[in-house]
């Protein structure tokens, strides 16, 4: 290659020089030093970069080191636009490589997937790509990685597969930003916006690369960088700015010989003054643009293929004009489109609010029959409350009349036994009297056993008498005590009628012990004190 002669001869000519100062070789160490250089170098002067890593090339023996070399060789040349020339020096460098080498032998192939790419050859460039990353991957090297993921967008980018090449630039930002490498992390953000996206954002990546470039003094990176700008401010109609962003990149271009770099810049500017309606100018870019081209494509034996693409595109400028007269045409189709699927989500959309009106209602009157057999079982449940709670209330009379029958038969038996006492008295005096005196007295006893046969013919009336006289008892008991319960109630008639704590218990089923309980209770709702009478306040009441 032309632009590779220079660079040998020097070469040749340096070895010679120090072979005549009496230095055979030159130590590792000194090479190492001179590809750092040459590193430092790529992305400020790749010129002076390809210099330092072929100055010393004859003299190195370790095949490790010359593959080292002609990488950053390669670097130089992609930089400087020479596809071919990197592509050549990266083979070389696989050659030397083992096994051993294959970090190296990842980056080799890293950047030789980018220089397919730009030859062109965009299946040979995926392949060498997978082949990078999965060398990296083996070996959990996430830095280089990212490097690969950069370099996999930049080749979708080429191929116009942006949601791709997005997803693998952001993947490559991601992890450079997590380790902080500055260098890596403006590349990426730079081929972020290499393509039409969200144009605020990408021009706050562009900006912050400059940023960071001009930190590093990257100035070809800085070329890259406005070329990236004055095409973002062109997407966004912001037509002076682009100039000025792309006057800016072709100075920096031109400052280190980047002629690809120089290339995209005419591309775009050609855009620009098109856009502004400077077709001759426009033209002109146009055409400088096909020159340099050719120039790379003659000097670097360039692919046909990139040369067809040149022409291409020179062609495509000049049928721009004839294209633009249709451009009325396109948009009234377009606006006629837009405005029958604009009608057409119109229907759509009234169709759907008619179809969920329809659910509602439906809804809605569902809702409603719902509503009517739930009062319907509400009217059902009450209804049984109220059968329930007559039932309780005839159930409670039928437990109040068997009280007062209670009651009422214990103020029988009271009245009975009150008899028989009478009766046994009088039997205990006649024990005491004469014969003569006996007979009267037994008559008498039989005058008052009828007696009381006579009364107990009368027995419903005075039962209906005393059932009215505890009436009117409880009455006062409730209007003096309000909060006493039935069943004291009860104890105070029982108690009123002078029954014994025995004979209250086997009224009621209870024991005496219960009942005396009760009593207490009583008294102690009665508000008595236990020296006080119970019985005889109960009767006084």
């Amino acid at each position: 290659m032309m632009r590779q002669i220079p660079l040998y001869i020097l070469l040749c000519c340096v070895s010679f020089f120090s072979a005549g100062l009496g230095y055979a070789s030159i130590s590792e160490k000194d090479v190492t030093n001179l590809l750092e250089k040459a590193e430092k170098e790529l992305y400020t002067n790749p010129q002076l970069a390809a210099y330092y890593a072929t100055k010393e090339r004859a003299s190195i023996s370790s095949s490790s080191l010359l593959a080292r070399s002609l990488y950053i060789y390669a670097q130089a040349e992609k930089l400087l636009g020479d596809f071919d020339g990197c592509i050549q020096a990266l083979y070389e460098a696989d050659e030397l490589l083992t096994d051993k080498d294959n970090g190296l032998k990842g980056h080799i192939y890293n950047l030789m997937s980018v220089g397919y790419c730009n030859l062109g050859d965009y299946g040979k460039a995926i392949d060498l790509s997978d082949k990078a990353i999965s060398f990296f991957k083996t070996k959990n090297d996430s830095l280089n990685l990212a490097a690969c993921y950069n370099n996999r967008g930049i080749i979708h980018t080429y191929i116009n597969e942006f949601q791709q090449a997005d997803r693998f630039l952001k993947q490559a930002l991601a992890i450079n930003r997590s380790s902080k490498n500055l260098k890596s992390i403006a590349s990426n953000l730079n081929n972020l916006c290499l393509y039409k996206g969200d144009i605020e954002e990408q021009l706050e990546w562009i900006q912050e690369a400059i940023v960071i470039n001009k930190h590093l003094n990257a100035v070809w990176s800085l070329g890259e960088n406005y070329n990236n700008l004055g095409k973002l401010y062109y997407y966004s109609k912001r037509y002076r700015e682009a100039i000025a962003a792309l006057e800016k990149a072709y100075q920096l271009a031109q400052s280190v010989g980047a002629k690809g770099v120089i290339c995209d810049n005419y591309e775009y500017a050609a855009w620009v003054y098109s856009a502004i309606g400077d077709y001759q100018t426009a033209y002109e870019k146009q055409t400088s643009l096909y020159a340099l081209s050719k120039e790379i494509q003659s000097e670097n034996k360039l692919r046909t293929v990139e040369q067809r693409i040149a022409q291409e595109k020179l062609l495509a400028q000049q049928q721009k004009e004839e294209l633009r007269q249709q451009e009325y045409k396109i948009r009234l189709l377009r606006r006629n489109i837009v405005t029958m699927l604009i009608i057409g989500c119109l229907l759509i959309m009234i169709s759907i609010l008619l179809l969920q009106r329809f659910k509602r209602k439906k809804k809605i009157q569902l809702l409603n029959a719902q509503y009517r057999i739930e009062q319907s079982e509400h009217e059902i449940a009450k209804l049984k409350m109220l059968q329930q709670k007559t039932e309780l209330e005839d159930v409670q009379q039928a437990l109040e009349t068997s009280k007062q029958e209670t009651t009422n038969f214990a103020i029988f038996l009271q009245s009975r036994n009150e008899l028989l006492d009478k009766i046994q008295e009088q039997v205990r005096q006649g024990y005491r009297m004469e014969k003569q005196e006996l007979v009267p007295h037994l008559k008498k006893i039989n005058a008052f056993i009828s007696q009381y046969q006579t009364t107990n013919k009368n027995n419903s009336m005075t039962l209906q008498t005393i059932d009215e006289k505890m009436q009117e008892f409880l009455s006062r008991l409730v209007e003096r005590y309000p909060n006493l319960t039935q069943g004291e109630r009860h104890l105070a008639s029982l108690l009123r009628v002078n029954l014994s704590t025995k004979e209250i218990a086997m009224l009621t089923g209870n024991t005496p012990k219960t009942i005396n309980m009760n009593r207490y209770r009583l008294r102690k709702a009665l508000g008595l004190s236990s020296e006080a009478d119970l019985v005889a306040y109960i009767q006084s009441i």
